[in-house]
């Protein structure tokens, strides 16, 4: 990707922006403290748009994350004629024009490979942080900053929310990535994988299950990684590697007793009993079912981003645990990520959704046949963070939303056009 900085603010952004980005990984556990650098990287984007005209659109990169973020925004456009409550599916149509203006200033704040590189220096910097701050807590029953467990759960630096597992799974393949670099510059580079017992471990303790899956899988494809571009390709060595580190901890965890409680709890899903599933699912077998006999009666274009949880009590059954707690209003989203997209933007948002995974798949494997090492952690991150059985944040929330487009727009940044060498 060629980068021309025809203004002084274009070379300011394409200097200085990678600060912007990188504010992001710091943000995270301020609330919503991550909002402000990325609505930062929007006005940077509409200023560069603005001055550097529209031929910034029509690079490869920039028409390739355009097509991506239509697949998903279309869906929500076309849910609002029949948006069962309008202001809050218009909003969030509103507030996802943000994320293409955001990917533009990555596209400039990451030019430079060096600023790449550091940036993955400070997401390994921050989730080292997150990492030994869990542990203490779930060592000591406090944080750094004096902050309890809630429950039985670890939270972290993000206390008082239950979202330290759902930020720190999906990051699992891009941490590793730093991880494999130093490995790579040290002559005892072997032991900076050791890194993967801590690592494994706060997401366990984290007691999110939903977590559990995501950074399964994201390890899973991240091995899938490391053996297409390691021209040994030593798989023994990998699963000894992996067996070596991963069974002591699972055996101590077991030991622990929250996480062992939520393992006991989980086993409830093969029982074959409703009851004992539902409470594994943490209750939301009925949410799944009132989200089936909605999407029936909006097949085509859905109740609206957010919508959910207003269009809910009439399709609940009779004593719903959450209307008892709320008579007027369900849960917030469907708590699995295709039935949320097939509800909330109906038929047209599941094709939308599936194309968009199928981008990120296909540009994700051309990267790794590519040896492309930048944009590959971060694809498969998206691709673990928005698969359809995810069952965490809600696909349309801010947190998730504004997690996935940070990471589209570095992975957007850093790809390479099919035949064009790996410099710029």
């Amino acid at each position: 990707m060629q980068i021309t900085a025809s203004t002084k603010f274009t070379q300011f952004i394409y200097t200085y922006g990678w600060w912007m980005v990188a504010l992001f990984i710091f943000a995270i556990p301020l609330g919503k403290g991550f909002e402000v650098p990325l609505a930062l990287m929007a006005i940077g984007g509409m200023i560069l748009l603005a001055k550097e005209g529209r031929a910034v659109l029509q690079g490869y990169n920039m028409r390739l994350a355009l097509i991506t973020f239509a697949c998903i925004w279309i869906p929500i456009a076309t849910a609002l004629p029949d948006a069962f409550m309008f202001e809050p599916t218009a909003s969030t149509a509103l507030a996802f024009l943000r994320f293409p203006f955001a990917i533009l200033f990555a596209l400039y704040a990451l030019a430079n490979t060096e600023h790449r590189d550091k940036l993955y220096t400070a997401i390994f910097a921050m989730f080292t942080l997150l990492i030994m701050d869990g542990l203490l807590q779930a060592a000591t029953g406090k944080n750094l900053l004096g902050a309890p467990m809630i429950g039985e759960r670890i939270s972290g630096l993000f206390y008082p929310k239950l979202t330290f597992g759902l930020w720190v799974a999906p990051f699992g393949a891009i941490y590793f990535e730093k991880v494999r670099q130093l490995s790579k510059s040290s002559r005892y580079g072997w032991t900076y994988w050791l890194l993967l017992a801590p690592y494994t471990a706060a997401v366990l303790l984290s007691g999110s299950r939903a977590s559990w899956g995501i950074y399964a899988v994201g390890m899973i494809g991240f091995a899938v990684y490391l053996y297409y571009t390691n021209p040994q390709r030593n798989l023994k060595r990998y699963l000894v590697i992996a067996a070596a580190l991963t069974l002591p901890l699972s055996f101590g965890l077991y030991q622990y007793p929250p996480f062992k409680h939520k393992v006991e709890a989980t086993e409830g899903l093969f029982s074959g009993d409703y009851d004992k599933a539902n409470v594994a699912t943490s209750i939301r077998l009925p949410i799944w079912i009132v989200a089936l006999k909605m999407s029936k009666d909006h097949l085509i274009n859905g109740v609206g981003p957010r919508g959910f949880r207003y269009a809910y009590p009439p399709y609940a059954e009779k004593g719903d645990f959450f209307l008892q707690q709320n008579p007027h209003m369900g849960p917030t989203h469907p708590h699995q990520i295709f039935l949320e997209v097939l509800v909330e933007t109906g038929i047209i948002g599941v094709i939308g959704y599936f194309i968009f995974l199928g981008l990120i798949i296909k540009l994700t494997w051309q990267a790794i046949r590519q040896h492309n090492h930048h944009p590959v952690p971060f694809g498969i991150a998206v691709l673990v963070a928005t698969m359809p059985i995810n069952a965490g944040i809600g696909f349309y929330a801010s947190i998730l939303s504004a997690m996935t487009w940070w990471m589209l727009a570095i992975f957007f940044a850093t790809l390479i056009k099919p035949n064009q060498p790996n410099t710029l």
